[in-house]
C-alpha cells in the first residue's frame, strides 16, 4: 500500500482545529457581547440594504446598491477560468474543491420603483440550488426578499446570507464610539 505524503494530514489537520477555534471563540464569548458587537455594527450602516454573511464562507457585509450582485466563488486550480464572474465570493472550498457553491449560484437583482425598493434573489442554475428560508428558488422568478429572510447557497445552511433593510439611525453614544473593540488572541495547543 503506498504512503501518504504527511503534508496531507496536516493540511487536515490544520483545517479541523481551525474551525473547532472558531466554534470555542464563539460559544467562550458571552451571548450579550456578541449581541452587542453585531448591534454596534449594524448601527453604523447607512440606510439601504445589505446581505449580511452569516455562514463560515460568507462572512461581510455585502451592499445591494446596484442593479445586479451576483453570489458565488472563486474558480479553484482544478476549474477552467471563465470569462463569468462573481461581484462577491464565498469561499467555500474547504479541502480546496468546491462543496455547495457554484462559481456564479445566483444573482440579487435591485429594482426601484414609486413605492421603494425591492430585491429579487435568482439562482443561476447552480449545481446545489438557492433557498430562502428553506424553500427553493426557482430559476426563472426568484423570490422577493424581506427584511430577515435568510438565503443559502446550496441545502446545507452554511453558506448564508441575512437579507437586511438598515433604517436612518441617529449616530452613536459617544461612549459607543470611544469604546475599544476588544481582541482575542488564540495560541495553538501544544502536542
Amino acid at each position: 500500500m503506498k504512503q501518504k505524503d504527511p503534508i496531507l494530514s496536516r493540511i487536515d489537520k490544520l483545517i479541523r482545529i481551525s474551525r473547532l477555534k472558531e466554534i470555542e471563540f464563539i460559544m467562550s464569548t458571552d451571548v450579550n457581547q456578541r449581541l452587542h458587537e453585531i448591534g454596534g455594527a449594524l448601527k453604523r450602516l447607512p440606510r439601504g440594504e445589505y446581505l449580511l454573511g452569516t455562514g463560515p464562507s460568507t462572512v461581510g457585509i455585502v451592499p445591494l446598491d446596484t442593479r445586479e450582485v451576483v453570489l458565488g466563488r472563486p474558480p479553484t486550480i482544478l476549474e477552467q477560468p471563465s470569462e463569468a464572474a462573481a461581484d462577491y465570493c464565498a469561499a467555500d472550498t474547504l479541502y480546496f474543491v468546491p462543496r455547495e457553491v457554484s462559481r456564479t449560484h445566483a444573482k440579487v437583482l435591485r429594482e426601484v420603483t414609486e413605492s421603494g425598493c425591492t430585491h429579487t434573489v435568482i439562482d443561476l442554475n447552480s449545481t446545489c440550488g438557492t433557498f430562502v428560508n428553506g424553500v427553493s428558488v426557482g430559476l426563472d422568478d426568484g423570490m422577493v426578499l424581506q427584511h430577515g429572510d435568510v438565503i443559502s447557497l446550496g441545502p446545507s445552511q452554511t453558506s448564508t446570507y441575512l437579507y437586511y433593510r438598515a433604517a436612518e439611525v441617529a449616530p452613536p453614544a459617544e461612549e459607543e464610539t470611544n469604546r475599544s473593540s476588544m481582541s482575542w488572541v488564540w495560541l495553538p495547543e501544544q502536542e
